[in-house]
């Protein structure tokens, strides 16, 4: 699917129709985590639905949080106009993160102490979570993604470049989301009225993370006016 992910095992019946293949199939993801798959004819290629009853064990090996648990998954994947690229979008509900180290530190700087323990401890439970993304050949732009759950919210938008291993990502953080969520109407999902703005960029596995302690200051409904654009992958425009 893009480097380092890639569907193993796969098993399924298929067939060409208008230049794109319909069928389904049944897969594990870097042969871990089980997913069932539908393809569809779509713009002269293969528009792809996945779907997975352990959200969480397909999010760990897929190498996006290694502690993930539970949930369902639901994610659609369809050409662009433009050749060798594709858009998608991912719903996941219902899932819990434990022991992330970049989440972790990301809670610690902002010095979030009662969902660091959390973290480290059962683990931060998610409502739901969902993220539209775009695939181009230098790796995956994610255009806005955002998790919500009692204890917390946060959005995120930026790229994962897939030759250096990079990513570029930037969002909000926002604590105590069942309350600070009332004021959801004037921010965008997974921000509450009141977060600290943070980004992460360098590499995936130990990317240099920063806080900016004053966002939280800014309401919601103001804080697009302080908020630098999203950092943009090459082809992903």
């Amino acid at each position: 699917m893009t480097e380092g992910i890639s569907l193993t095992g796969l098993s399924g019946e298929f067939r060409t129709r208008a230049g794109g293949l319909d069928g389904s199939f049944v897969a594990a993801v870097n042969g871990i985590g089980r997913v069932r798959g539908a393809t569809v004819p779509y713009k002269g290629g293969t528009a792809v639905r996945i779907t997975s009853d352990d959200a969480g064990r397909v999010m760990a090996a897929a190498g996006i949080f290694d502690k993930g648990r539970g949930g369902t998954l639901d994610m659609t994947i369809q050409p662009r106009d433009i050749p060798g690229q594709y858009s998608g979008i991912a719903r996941v509900d219902g899932f819990s993160v434990q022991n992330a180290p970049v989440l972790a530190e990301l809670l610690s700087i902002a010095s979030v102490v009662g969902l660091l323990e959390q973290l480290n401890g059962n683990g931060i439970q998610f409502n739901e979570g969902d993220v539209s993304f775009l695939i181009v050949p230098d790796g995956v732009q994610i255009v806005q993604g955002a998790a919500v759950g009692a204890s917390m919210g946060i959005s995120f938008s930026g790229f994962y470049h897939s030759a250096s291993q990079g990513l570029d990502i930037q969002g909000t953080i926002s604590p105590i989301y069942l309350l600070n969520g009332i004021g959801q109407i004037f921010t965008r999902k997974g921000e509450g009225l009141f977060g600290f703005n943070y980004r992460l960029s360098g590499p995936a596995k130990s990317p240099q993370i920063s806080v900016n302690p004053l966002s939280i200051l800014t309401p919601g409904m103001f804080r697009d006016i302080f908020r630098r654009p999203a950092p943009v992958l090459r082809g992903a425009g």
